[in-house]
């Protein structure tokens, strides 16, 4: 059934994928643009656990880069609400147009997205794709690293964990310092601000370079 959409929705799109078929896209698990606790604009698909094209401890030949055929697949939604949304997007991966901490943002070529299980074809919300700066080919070495803008969780100076989703809370941040006198609103503003403090939350949008 994919294979057969796929087809239909390349010619609705008159794109040429080079003759590839549904399975010949790799499978990797990724968040997409929906349903995030902080939505980032340009939308932006995550990918998270690359596959056996990547794989835990990816070689030069396993590294993902440009050219290739990748099938996002966002498993999680449907997990943990109840909906039968399960993104898809068939995908062939461009050029490295961003370093952002922990991350290298791809621009991509979408043959084909659903955002359900049964394919329905829809116009693809957004054209990027951020890799783990560790499974990601070194094509994209001549980019400075910019800030973080996806609100992603900062752990080391080339690893960050996803941002979260509307469903999680991050186990990460710490109850500031008591203070006493404070009125129920002031106290909610200060543990809000607190939280922003220790996510890195600025809002910032990215820049291609």
């Amino acid at each position: 059934m994919w294979d057969q959409t796929l087809q239909i929705s390349l010619r609705a799109l008159r794109e040429d994928n080079g003759g590839l078929h549904a399975w010949d896209y790799h499978t990797v698990r990724a968040i997409s643009p929906f349903y995030r606790k902080i939505p980032t604009h340009p939308g932006v698909w995550i990918v998270i656990l690359p596959g056996s094209i990547g794989r835990g401890f990816p070689s030069d030949e396993t590294r993902l880069k440009s050219g290739v055929a990748l099938r996002l697949e966002d498993d999680m939604i449907c997990a943990h609400l109840p909906t039968e949304v399960f993104p898809t997007n068939l995908i062939r991966l461009g050029k490295p147009i961003r370093r952002d901490r922990g991350y290298i943002i791809y621009e991509f070529t979408s043959d084909l997205f659903s955002r359900f299980r049964v394919p329905r074809p829809e116009t693809a919300p957004t054209n990027l794709v951020a890799i783990p700066e560790y499974h990601a080919d070194s094509e994209a070495a001549h980019l400075r690293v910019q800030e973080a803008t996806l609100h992603q969780r900062i752990q080391e100076e080339d690893y960050a964990l996803p941002p979260l989703r509307t469903w999680e809370d991050d186990p990460c941040i710490y109850p500031p310092p008591t203070q006493v006198n404070l009125t129920w609103s002031e106290e909610m503003e200060r543990l809000r601000i607190h939280a922003e403090e220790q996510l890195g939350w600025n809002g910032q949008e990215f820049v291609r370079e």
